[in-house]
């Protein structure tokens, strides 16, 4: 693909929920039909509900050239190389880097549910008195905290003990009943014990911060723990894919919540948007590229001639009322 292809890539299109798929069912979807008729599948990323890495962020590691391996994708050291200047960083190629975000988790009798982090609205002096008071902690354990001025909720973290360590996206545990698959979910590596230990302090800390004393007497969510994720290093790059990525989150938002009637609206509204505006290019010609992920895998769509086989698919879809939209959930 020669030109700059258009790519839309759209996390969560199917869930495994029994409530989303059938009111999934009685989503209409003509723009995203017309673009599964006229695309050709050219990737089928299989993946299983356990994998660290969602489907979507292995597509974008992909169209971004960063490796793909599964709870090791470079999110953090690619965020450290490109504001190495603008933060002072050093290192950058030669450490692996992570992200250590601030969460809340409900705490049941038997299970704790992480939050969005977006949620607690975090202030840049909460970030950065608790990076101040958390960062003796991790330098114990050879680890360097690094404040982001624009996202106060997360934090950069370098040093050798997250080398070949993976970590599970926020996207995986997020509103998920944790304790029963704590350790499932928990940093895998060399290291790991020493993470899982060190995050257990982190919460030691947090349960008596004063910070969480100004936000329980303003009845705002306490800051109660916090996660590791985005670990890896910059050492295998491939070459980036000349594509404009667009990713919407309104299906992924709706869906960590389990709102299946914003779900199906968001989809309703990605469809008469961003897949009707897909849907021109690629009748105008236009490289375009559109990338479908579920919880477990995702399917790769590009405009390329289609064989006479499939052209013959499309006659059927047309004669008998078929919807390959309908079927997203079972191949997501």
């Amino acid at each position: 693909m020669s030109e700059t292809a258009t790519h839309l890539l759209i996390p969560f299109a199917a869930v495994s929920s029994e409530d989303g798929q059938r009111q999934f069912k009685d989503m209409n979807g003509p723009h995203l039909r017309q673009l599964l008729d006229t695309l050709t599948l050219v990737d089928s990323d299989v993946g299983t509900d356990e994998s660290f890495s969602p489907p979507h962020e292995r597509a974008l590691a992909r169209a971004q050239g960063l490796p793909a391996t599964d709870g090791s994708i470079p999110w953090a050291a690619e965020i450290a190389h490109t504001r190495a200047a603008a933060l002072g960083l050093k290192d950058v190629h030669t450490l692996p880097w992570g992200f250590v975000t601030l969460c809340h988790g409900d705490v049941g009798t038997s299970s704790m549910a992480l939050q969005n982090p977006d949620a607690l609205r975090v202030t840049d002096a909460e970030s950065r008195q608790l990076l101040n008071d958390m960062s003796p902690y991790f330098a114990e354990d050879g680890l360097t905290l690094h404040h982001l001025p624009d996202l106060p909720s997360t934090w950069l973290v370098c040093g050798e003990p997250l080398r070949g360590v993976r970590t599970a996206s926020l996207d995986r545990v997020l509103s998920t009943g944790l304790d029963a698959e704590l350790a499932a979910w928990q940093p895998q590596g060399q290291a790991a014990a020493k993470l899982r230990r060190l995050q257990n302090e982190m919460q030691m800390l947090l349960y008596t911060h004063t910070v969480n004393d100004a936000r329980n007497l303003a009845r705002t969510a306490a800051i109660n723990s916090i996660w590791l994720h985005g670990t890896g290093d910059l050492t295998a790059l491939s070459p980036k894919v000349s594509t404009n990525i667009v990713m919407p989150r309104n299906l992924a938002d709706a869906a960590l919540k389990e709102d299946w009637p914003a779900w199906v609206q968001a989809w309703a509204q990605l469809d008469a948007t961003l897949c009707a505006d897909l849907l021109k290019r690629a009748q105008a010609g236009e490289a375009v590229v559109l990338t479908l992920c579920g919880e477990r895998s995702a399917l790769r769509y590009e405009l390329r001639p289609k064989s006479a086989f499939e052209r013959l698919k499309v006659g059927f879809r047309g004669i008998f009322g078929l919807q390959p939209a309908y079927l997203l959930p079972r191949q997501l």
